[in-house]
């Protein structure tokens, strides 16, 4: 039987979970004076994770740092935003990522055996100066790592036998963070709003307020709703000249300007039109990875594009502009450029504008 500590410590296993069911809480009993604790631990993870995007452990009082988790995970789900629903699971998702740190590879192995199923054995062994201590079956390893965007998690780079690639302790606890974020996001994809008591409802109603505080820094803003196709960065204007022009693109063109799109508000069907003219052009499989892109499919995380940094290292940068200078992520360059045409056509001066560096953080 789990301990209420560990219980505290990863809500999501399914022993903490049956603690908590156990206890056969209606929305009215939250709002009773012993529930205090647990609903004050709630308001503020979920206030961490709009302001820092990280959640903390406050293990003092086990029950309450358990209890909180599910009551928070109804308050994100109140407010009704897909983005908060997001950072929220990413931010706990760390947050599980920084307690693995301090576990042993028993414990670690333990949870993605017993929770995630995965196909993992411990192993010991010094590869080129660096030590594996799991090896991981290949599509358990696949369906996370599939995420991530580095050339180090490409299986390509992996060592891999008899079907199990080998992992480091770091990489099983970065895994299983992904694991966890979707796990947190399949549950908002499930949730419906509902009703809240007066005392949770004004909880809620701080937490907007915090989030429409928040809101600009976080997301850089609202896009405007059609795409404004003067306003393109310069590597993004390229590939999406060169789609239309029938021009082969690599991978990560084809992601740099898929993702884009899909984050500068045009729908999945136009992206997908714009693919016809591409000489490989297959409907179904392209219609599949847009909308994987967008959010719509698989871990329901809507990818935005890679850096500017991770763009020039992929020889994706093209013919940068003065604007390129001073930003590090095309979403930063549309809006700063948004602004620019703005101005030009309300005859303002620079000097009146906002000209902050607005890069917003990637959430995988």
């Amino acid at each position: 039987m789990i301990t209420e500590r560990e219980a505290a410590k990863y809500p999501f296993l399914r022993e903490a979970g049956k603690l908590v069911e156990v206890l056969d809480l209606t929305l009215e009993d939250l709002t009773a004076p012993n529930m205090e604790r647990a609903l004050n631990r709630a308001e503020e993870r979920v206030a961490q994770a709009i302001q820092s995007g990280q959640t903390s452990a406050n293990l003092a009082d086990s029950m309450s740092e358990l209890l909180s988790f599910p009551i928070a995970n109804i308050l994100v789900a109140s407010l009704g935003d897909p983005f908060l629903f997001r950072r929220y699971s990413l931010a706990e998702a760390v947050r599980v990522h920084e307690i693995l740190n301090g576990e042993n590879e028993e414990r670690i192995a333990k949870i993605a055996r017993e929770e995630f199923d995965w196909d993992l054995r411990l192993v010991r062994e010094t590869l080129d100066g660096r030590l594996y201590s799991m090896e991981l079956h290949f599509t358990d390893y696949l369906n996370n790592a599939s995420a991530f965007r580095e050339d180090k998690w490409k299986l390509v780079n992996k060592l891999m036998r008899n079907g199990y690639v080998l992992i480091s302790r770091s990489d099983a606890t970065r895994l299983i963070q992904e694991e966890v974020q979707r796990i947190i996001v399949d549950l908002f994809a499930q949730s419906t709003r509902m009703q809240l008591p007066e005392p949770l409802q004004d909880r809620a109603d701080r937490l907007t307020k915090l989030y429409d505080e928040n809101r600009e820094r976080l997301t850089g803003g609202e896009l405007p709703r059609t795409l404004v196709i003067a306003a393109l960065p310069p590597c993004i204007r390229r590939a999406y000249e060169g789609l239309l022009a029938g021009r082969r693109a690599s991978h990560m063109e084809r992601f740099a300007l898929t993702s884009f799109l899909v984050n500068a508000g045009m729908d999945v069907d136009e992206i997908v039109k714009l693919f016809v003219s591409v000489t490989d052009f297959d409907e179904q499989f392209t219609r599949y990875q847009v909308e994987h892109i967008a959010g719509l499919r698989g871990s329901r995380t809507r990818y935005t594009p890679p850096t500017c940094s991770t763009l020039r290292t992929h020889s994706v940068c093209h013919n940068p502009d003065r604007i390129c200078q001073g930003v590090k992520h095309p979403l930063s360059y549309y809006r700063r450029k948004l602004r620019a045409l703005k101005r030009e056509n309300h005859g303002a001066s620079d000097a009146d504008q906002d000209t902050r560096d607005d890069d917003i953080a990637e959430l995988r």
